[in-house]
């Protein structure tokens, strides 16, 4: 019987905003795969970063689509499409596909040796809702996957965001699919770990760097800069001194969005 072959992936991913977060996870990445993730497929749905994206680790090739109207018009954004199209409409040349929110990466070696041949991140809170965050499947059975499922229905009701019904799609195949479950990252205020801690998910950062009218002031300003700082020394716990700072900019925060609804009325846009 011979030797096992161990997998090589493509990592799937979509940007929108600036790049910090793109760049930084792909620079992760390569340094913490040992050479089995190689290479990337990003979709940019800035539709204005393509140079800069190819210049960036592992990318093999960035995509630009029409703006999917239907999805948009229900929360601002057509992420599941654009994810829906890449990975169907790709071809590959490595066995799996691992689909990456632009602001979740590795912070370890070992990440990679914990997969198995079907990892799907849970929202934090589900036992069955999975999340783009993290998502690896074979790229045999990519047919069987469909970000956009029930996404449409948000519009109406409370319907599944991208890709939720990916881990239902993907176990319909008889083979076995593991759910990953997170544990809070910066003291339980910001962020998921998977894979024991070895994979961290920011959450809502191309959103907050984008200036989406209909995201801005869903997470301060001013608190992400302070994130991303830690982000880049590796620090994912808070200290003291960050506590008096996050609680500091909360404060002013909320006084500058005051006075700004007090001057401009309903139409002010927090920040």
């Amino acid at each position: 019987m011979g030797a096992r072959t161990e997998p090589t992936y493509t990592v799937v991913s979509c940007h929108y905003g600036d790049l910090f977060w793109v760049s930084h996870m792909l620079a992760e990445v390569e340094k913490h795969s040992g050479g089995r993730v190689t290479e990337a497929i990003i979709v940019d749905q800035s539709r204005d970063a393509g140079d800069a994206l190819r210049a960036l680790p592992l990318v093999r090739e960035v995509l630009v689509f029409d703006p999917d109207k239907a999805q948009i018009a229900v929360e601002g954004h057509d992420h599941p499409a654009a994810l829906d199209r890449a990975v169907q409409g790709s071809e590959f040349t490595t066995s799996h596909i691992i689909v990456m929110d632009s602001d979740a990466f590795p912070i370890g070696d070992g990440w990679i040796d914990k997969l198995d041949d079907m990892s799907l991140a849970l929202v934090p809170g589900s036992t069955t809702n999975t999340h783009p965050c993290l998502m690896v499947f074979p790229v045999r059975l990519k047919h069987l996957v469909n970000f956009s499922e029930g996404y449409l229905e948000r519009a109406h009701r409370k319907g599944p965001d991208t890709g939720r019904r990916v881990g239902i799609q993907l176990a319909a195949s008889g083979e076995p699919v593991t759910l990953l479950e997170h544990t809070p990252a910066f003291n339980g205020y910001r962020g998921s770990f998977y894979l024991g801690s070895t994979y961290y998910h920011h959450g809502h950062g191309s959103f907050m760097a984008g200036g989406h009218e209909q995201y801005k002031g869903f997470v301060s300003q001013a608190s992400e800069k302070l994130y991303r700082v830690r982000v880049l020394q590796g620090r994912f716990t808070l200290t003291p001194g960050d506590f008096t700072g996050l609680f500091v900019r909360y404060v002013w925060r909320r006084a500058i969005n005051r006075i700004r609804f007090a001057l401009a009325g309903p139409s002010a846009k927090p920040e």
